[in-house]
């Protein structure tokens, strides 16, 4: 399929330099325009691409105040006979839903209550011991959801390096590049 990848206009401009970098070298048109789910579409494929800047990022659409948008936009996609797939852009070398099961979100790597030997973030019974609230969303559970909702709305997730990722979505949508 030779056409230009619409891109979201929710899609932040100035922030995807890397993927604008590659397609302009690669002989890959672009237009921004609206889309109703997922940030990259071809007319006349079924199949939209998400991106995720990291696991971070997917883990607060999954479990955090996004979940509920996120959720809809599954659906939606679902609902038009679309095949939504999720890049979850990283280098912490999750390269396969499996992997994400490893994971360790940020917030407890940082926190020196965990460094002092006081919190497993893993043990999902407590609350943090630093903040007193529920504890951030960690691999195990997040994998869990994540193959859920892969069940559920029909949602595909991959991974990738950020330095990857114009590359996969040319071919997820069937677009040439040089």
């Amino acid at each position: 399929m030779d056409a230009s990848i619409k891109i979201d206009t929710r899609q932040q401009a100035g922030k995807h330099a890397i993927k604008d970098e590659w397609w302009a070298s690669h002989g890959v048109s672009t237009v921004r325009c609206k889309l109703d789910f997922g940030d990259y579409m071809v007319d006349g494929s079924n199949v939209s691409v998400d991106t995720k800047r990291n696991i971070a990022e997917i883990a607060q659409n999954i479990n955090g105040r996004n979940h509920d948008r996120f959720k809809r936009e599954c659906i939606r996609a679902r609902d038009a006979g679309c095949r939504l797939v999720v890049l979850v852009e990283n280098r912490d070398g999750v390269r396969e839903l499996s992997d994400v099961a490893k994971w360790t979100n940020d917030h407890c790597k940082a926190c020196g209550v965990r460094r002092q030997g006081r919190c497993n973030p893993f043990n999902g019974r407590e609350n943090c011991a630093k903040h007193g609230t529920r504890k951030p969303i960690q691999g195990p559970r997040l994998a869990k959801a994540m193959s859920t909702m892969s069940e559920r709305y029909g949602v595909k997730f991959m991974f990738c390096d950020p330095r990857e990722t114009a590359r996969i979505i040319c071919e997820l949508l069937g677009v040439a590049y040089e």
